[in-house]
């Protein structure tokens, strides 16, 4: 019996057994952390992807809306340059009855000739005829197009603002990237926002969702200020647009009507063609041309000039024309003594004025001095548009006036967040299983459940700690008893992502162009987190950014 009692004592076998055994325990703790882990960070990128694709698709919507305003006011001036070219044919038109018809009433009597001129005659009266019935409903037509492509600026701009409020039941790219990911509480505190109409949105401030949409008009011409808290019952300002086809609120020497009149008419002016502006053309039939001759006594000089161009008038200016669509073909003759002597002054002898015009009174045919007759047609004047107002002062912080929008998304990961409607606590996220079964719940010493200095006061149980329980949960997620990862627990359920998209008006070649609503170069962008505008929020989402800026005197990184 001794003997078997030694060589028990001297076998060696099983020892790898209880070695095996410790091994695998470790094994097993290292491979559930490494999947808690692993998983985690799984649902960390499906997360930041889903906040990365509704920030950018928000900034292609501003682009695309920016690009849509510029593409629609483009359009107005090519219209508006429309109207110049065919009051020019009404202008050359009277310029041809008033001196080559003129003219050819008296020639038609010569014998042989005369059929010609009398043929040249009827042609050039049924032309002023045509242009005359032609260019007042033409120019109405084209009016009444600008007034429409105005509309369509507004209703691009309200969809836009409608598409900005973040919500993942109505926003296909959230749930498309990561279907549990939510909208988080900062962006939207009102969680039935989405089934009010939309003057309503504007009365949930403070909120992200309320700062992107008034970002986005802020660069608006007569959109809300950026220091604004609201952005007012008019956020686009198509009200104040509105008043230019209000003849008696249409006021030059009101600064919201005179920027939108003098823009526009100087951007039509700009890209007139040279026919519309000037008019060469041949000798006696053309809008431009000059002849001179030399006689025996001195030197005559006949030029004819041209001009077609949109003015704009105060109030004060014959009875409130506001503004004109203006063409003019003029003659002027001229002498001096002698040929060719260059030093002479030329004397003006004889003038004619051929001029048309369509404004707010009708418009007139003026043909000799100040004299305005003959009636032509009214024209109301420049319509509304939208144009932008982008700011350079303190660019760092305003971007030079592009448009950022947050995204703030969370993720219920099993943090302490409320319940799930019935009072009970939401169920854990991770390794869920072991929590359920009571896995080694409950089986540690209990050296850390009283208030013992190791402990500081403040018992594991009454933190809601159970030792021993081998169960990686988030519902410790950020801190223990830190104010902040209390808050983030609540309104995030522990998992949290952000970005920032940023509509940017880029034109290759020319970047210290201004931003403009006149050329459809918008582009969308992602941009970094700590430039942005939304210094209230991202404080409270990224203390280490409250924290810098207190740091280094405002200056952030």
């Amino acid at each position: 019996m001794f003997g078997m009692v030694r060589r028990m004592r001297r076998d060696e076998r099983g020892q790898a057994l209880v070695l095996g055994a410790v091994c695998m325990l470790v094994v097993a703790v290292a491979v559930m952390s490494s999947v808690s882990i692993g998983h985690g960070v799984y649902e960390k990128m499906k997360l930041q992807d889903a906040a990365d694709a509704q920030a950018y698709t928000l900034a292609v919507k501003e682009a695309r809306a920016y690009n849509f305003l510029a593409y629609t006011n483009r359009a107005m001036i090519v219209h508006y340059n429309a109207m110049l070219t065919v009051m020019s044919y009404v202008s050359h038109a009277v310029y041809l009855d008033r001196t080559i018809g003129a003219a050819a009433k008296f020639l038609k009597v010569l014998p042989g000739i005369g059929p010609v001129f009398a043929a040249v005659s009827a042609m050039i009266k049924a032309w002023v005829k045509t242009v005359e019935k032609i260019v007042p409903t033409l120019v109405n037509v084209l009016t009444q197009l600008n007034i429409a492509l105005w509309i369509a600026q507004e209703g691009m701009l309200s969809a836009t603002l409608y598409d900005l409020y973040s919500d993942a039941k109505r926003d296909k790219s959230i749930h498309v990237t990561d279907p549990r990911a939510e909208v988080e509480f900062s962006m939207a505190r009102n969680a039935s926002f989405r089934d009010v109409p939309l003057p309503a949105l504007y009365a949930d401030l403070g909120t992200i969702n309320h700062s992107n949409a008034k970002n986005f008009t802020h660069v608006l011409d007569d959109g809300p200020r950026s220091s604004s808290p609201t952005m007012g019952p008019d956020p686009t300002g198509m009200q104040t647009r509105g008043r230019l086809l209000n003849r008696n609120r249409n006021r030059l020497s009101d600064a919201d009507m005179a920027k939108y009149r003098l823009l526009m008419g100087s951007m039509a002016n700009a890209v007139r063609r040279d026919w519309t502006a000037t008019g060469e053309g041949p000798v006696l039939i053309g809008r431009e041309w000059s002849l001179r001759l030399c006689l025996v006594v001195g030197e005559l000089r006949v030029q004819k000039t041209a001009d077609s161009q949109i003015k704009s008038f105060s109030e004060q200016f014959e009875g409130n024309r506001n503004d004109q669509l203006f063409a003019a073909d003029d003659i002027k003759m001229e002498v001096r003594p002698g040929c060719g002597l260059g030093f002479l002054d030329w004397s003006t002898v004889f003038e004619l004025h051929f001029r048309v015009a369509a404004d707010a009174r009708n418009g007139f045919h003026q043909e000799y001095g100040n004299q305005k007759v003959s009636a032509h047609h009214p024209w109301q004047g420049i319509t509304p548009f939208v144009t932008s107002d982008t700011s350079f002062v303190d660019p760092w912080h305003n971007h030079f006036g592009y448009p950022c929008n947050m995204v703030v998304l969370s993720k219920d990961m099993g943090a302490e967040r409320g319940d799930g409607g019935d009072g009970s606590q939401k169920e854990v996220f991770q390794l869920d299983n072991l929590s359920r079964n009571h896995f080694l719940r409950k089986q540690g010493t209990g050296r850390f459940n009283s208030g013992t200095a190791e402990s500081k006061g403040t018992t594991n149980l009454e933190a809601g700690i159970q030792e021993s329980v081998l169960d990686m949960t988030w519902k410790y997620v950020g801190g223990k008893q830190d104010v902040f990862a209390q808050d983030f627990r609540q309104y995030s359920g522990g998992m949290m992502a952000m970005s920032v998209g940023r509509a940017i008006y880029h034109r290759p070649g020319e970047w210290k162009e201004e931003p403009n609503f006149f050329n459809p170069v918008w582009t969308a962008r992602l941009a970094p987190v700590q430039t942005h505008w939304d210094e209230e929020n991202l404080g409270w989402l990224i203390p280490s950014y409250r924290d810098a800026k207190w740091l280094f005197n405002g200056v952030t990184y």
